[in-house]
């Protein structure tokens, strides 16, 4: 892989990393129902997205969000399961001002059992977003990237 191609996936990785960013801001996407409002806008889970470049064999990008993306994508039934454990609500209630006692987290995790929740499609609009650009922008940015070195070669 040369400079050039190594340069345009750092920039491709920076972009992805603004376009979650964006995603997590855009109320139609990050909207928790059950509240009216975008819970996920300078919450934790957007400030803790990771985009990392493997540079071994075929270049690879990898997008790591915290473990708990999985529970806000699905939508939970009413009465799903087993209701979440209070220990995972813990520390979101103390970033909430929410008190950490046990009762309280008690009838959170309840609530949420009780009603379900409806899910958020974050991955999934990130992916739509990365594929728009693939198409529009990086693909051709790739193309030449990895042509420059050929092109080099022929006009020698």
């Amino acid at each position: 892989m040369n400079n050039k191609v190594k340069t345009i996936l750092k920039a491709i990785s920076e972009d992805i990393e603004v376009l979650a960013q964006i995603i997590f801001e855009t109320d139609t996407i990050s909207n928790n129902t059950k509240v009216s409002k975008n819970t996920l806008k300078d919450s934790q889970l957007s400030k803790d997205v990771e985009v990392k470049i493997q540079e071994l064999g075929n270049p690879i990008i990898d997008i790591m969000f915290n473990h708990y993306i999985v529970y806000l994508e699905w939508d939970r039934p009413p009465m799903y399961g087993k209701m979440p454990p209070i220990s995972d609500l813990r520390d979101w209630a103390i970033k909430n001002d929410i008190p950490d006692d046990n009762s309280t987290l008690y009838l959170i995790s309840r609530a949420i059992w009780r009603d379900g929740h409806k899910g958020r499609p974050i991955t999934k609009n990130l992916m739509i977003e990365i594929e728009d650009r693939f198409d529009k922008e990086w693909f051709d940015l790739l193309f030449e990237g990895i042509i420059d070195d050929l092109i080099q070669i022929f006009n020698e």
